[in-house]
């Protein structure tokens, strides 16, 4: 095999292995990841837990990703809470899901970027302390 090839299949490997969701969150399909973060403490109103949070970006239209996001369905989770806001440079959609047994929260945010013509995902889950 020639360099090349080999620098090829290695970056197709490591592309492949990186997950395809933030727990029984799914990544949009398509969807480049940005970045990812951590951290603890409160937030989006939930008490003290671990944070995690994914950033993913796509080019499909506001709307289809939105539906994605609405369609997502954990059995057995206790509360759900949704909410749309048009804003100047596009529109926002959160999406809410939290658990109280199992001590774990997930929060979904779809942003329309009118201006730069793409959609911010940002998927973040919290596990109590």
């Amino acid at each position: 095999m020639t360099r090349a090839w080999v620098v090829a299949l290695a970056l197709a490997v490591v592309a492949c292995s990186r997950p395809a969701a933030l727990g029984v969150v799914p990544y949009f399909p398509g969807a480049a990841r940005v970045g990812t973060t951590s951290f603890i403490g409160e937030a989006h109103g939930f008490p003290a837990a671990r944070w995690e949070q994914v950033e993913l970006r796509t080019q499909a239209p506001y709307p289809q990703v939105r539906e994605f996001y609405q369609r997502v369905r954990v059995s057995g989770w206790t509360s759900t809470f949704e909410s749309e806001v048009p804003k100047s440079t596009g529109r926002v959609f959160s999406r809410y899901l939290a658990d109280g047994r199992r001590r774990t929260f997930y929060v979904i945010t779809v942003e329309e970027r009118a201006r730069s013509r793409d959609v911010l995902i940002l998927l973040r889950r919290g596990i109590a302390r």
